[in-house]
């Protein structure tokens, strides 16, 4: 990074490597741990909560296309931070049950489209702050802090189901996600701008 970036595209680039290590901390702690949380704290079988996490997988996919067709609309940072309050406040709800409910399964949708909205948008809001010849460095640094953040969270949220209490598996997600949305608002380039584009097309007209 040194030497190629300006202070302020430096400043942007550690942030959002930081959002997207929390969003990994968060989204992975949940879908790694969520098997033993749902057996020990709501006594479901394995089909029961195969379920849940199934329907996370399916409404991620299912909703990549128009997250980035959203995005280039609003822009990636705003879809982003819509993405992470989407997933707070629904592993902040989750917390609150205290046995399973087919309600839950809405909470698990929300999830899964906050989880997309993330992942679809923050590799490109990294690219775009390097040149064409470092693509590959940049693309080294996401697969670093993203690997980082998959191989640290179960071994974290692990511990704290085995020694603290398994009901700590939604706030551990929602404390991350949280961290996420705090280092996402320090991000300040690597948008899509659409507004730039729209004065480029006004110019284009005259």
């Amino acid at each position: 990074m040194q030497g190629t970036l300006s202070p302020a595209v430096r400043k942007s680039l550690i942030f959002a490597l930081m959002t997207l290590f929390f969003y990994y901390m968060a989204y992975n702690g949940v879908t790694t741990a969520f098997s033993r949380y749902a057996q020990e704290v709501w006594g479901l079988t394995g089909g029961d909560f195969a379920l849940a996490l199934m329907v996370v997988a399916v409404t991620a996919f299912v909703s990549y296309i128009p997250l980035g067709v959203l995005a280039a609309k609003i822009g990636r940072k705003k879809t982003i931070g819509m993405g992470l309050v989407m997933m707070l406040v629904s592993f902040i709800v989750i917390t609150f049950f205290s046995k399973y409910h087919g309600y839950i399964n809405l909470w698990f949708i929300i999830v899964g489209i906050g989880g997309s909205a993330v992942g679809v948008n923050i590799f490109p809001v990294i690219v775009d702050m390097c040149s064409n010849r470092e693509l590959g460095k940049y693309t080294g640094l996401y697969y670093t802090f993203s690997m980082a953040a998959q191989i640290i969270t179960p071994i974290a949220s692990g511990f704290l189901l085995e020694h603290v209490s398994y009901r700590t598996l939604f706030p551990y997600a929602a404390v991350f996600t949280s961290l996420g949305i705090v280092t996402l608002l320090k991000v300040n380039h690597g948008d899509s701008r659409p507004e730039r584009r729209e004065n480029i097309l006004q110019y284009l007209d005259n």
